[in-house]
């Protein structure tokens, strides 16, 4: 080793200096500066509590919403109405085989049904014979084909020979189906052909078969010159 490495004096090193400032120290910031900026630095948190209590505010002087009341029941109102108007129903030869004429119509979409006043029916069996029907008053069920004849109904069946007087029944109320062509009522009716009259508790006519079945108490009065006289009971 060398003796002149080792160095037992004191490290070279350069003399501190003093340094110099650039000017005199700044004065204190007033206290407006300072809560100016204060404000500046807290405006952001500042304006998120505000919007957080603005929307509180508005939750709880929001009016609450009302409950939803529940609809009332359906009304009876009809909600078309037909004057003097004609319905027809066709089959697949072409003439109609059931037409409905009446003075007014009106339908009524809660129950479905049609009531006409002053209404008028005739229907067509395959072999031409006619059925004609009349009421004041009528209630026709749109998917069952049935019409409920109601005050002063008549139903007459045309003659089907020359000189043969039609036949015709009458009550307060029948029900026709349309598409089976029989007519039936549980009401008491009164039968009439020509000069012979019978009256029944109720009645089931057929007019395919041209066959009517009374019930409930029959009774008729048949005049000599036909059958002679009696009750047919």
């Amino acid at each position: 080793m060398d003796l002149d490495d080792l160095d037992d004096g004191p490290l070279p090193l350069p003399p501190l200096t003093a340094r110099a400032h650039d000017g005199p120290p700044a004065p204190p910031q007033p206290w407006s500066a300072r809560l100016r900026s204060g404000l500046i630095n807290y405006l952001p948190v500042l304006l998120m509590g505000l919007l957080a209590a603005a929307s509180w505010w508005l939750v709880k002087r929001s009016p609450e919403p009302e409950a939803i009341a529940p609809s009332g029941p359906v009304r009876h109102e009809p909600d078309y109405e037909m004057r003097s108007f004609s319905v027809q129903r066709y089959t697949a030869a072409g003439p109609a085989q059931g037409v409905i004429e009446g003075d007014v119509m009106r339908h009524y979409p809660d129950s479905q049904t049609v009531e006409i006043d002053g209404v008028r029916l005739r229907w067509t069996d395959a072999a031409g014979h006619t059925l004609r029907a009349s009421a004041a008053h009528a209630l026709a069920e749109q998917d069952s084909g049935l019409v409920t004849l109601r005050g002063g109904a008549r139903v007459e069946r045309e003659a089907e020979q020359p000189g043969e007087p039609p036949f015709e029944f009458t009550g307060e109320r029948m029900v026709f189906d349309t598409r089976a062509g029989r007519v039936h009522s549980q009401e008491p009716v009164t039968l009439r052909q020509g000069p012979h009259t019978f009256t029944a508790g109720r009645i089931d006519y057929d007019h395919g078969s041209r066959v009517a079945e009374l019930g409930g108490g029959v009774q008729g009065q048949v005049q000599p010159h036909a059958a002679g006289s009696g009750d047919a009971r």
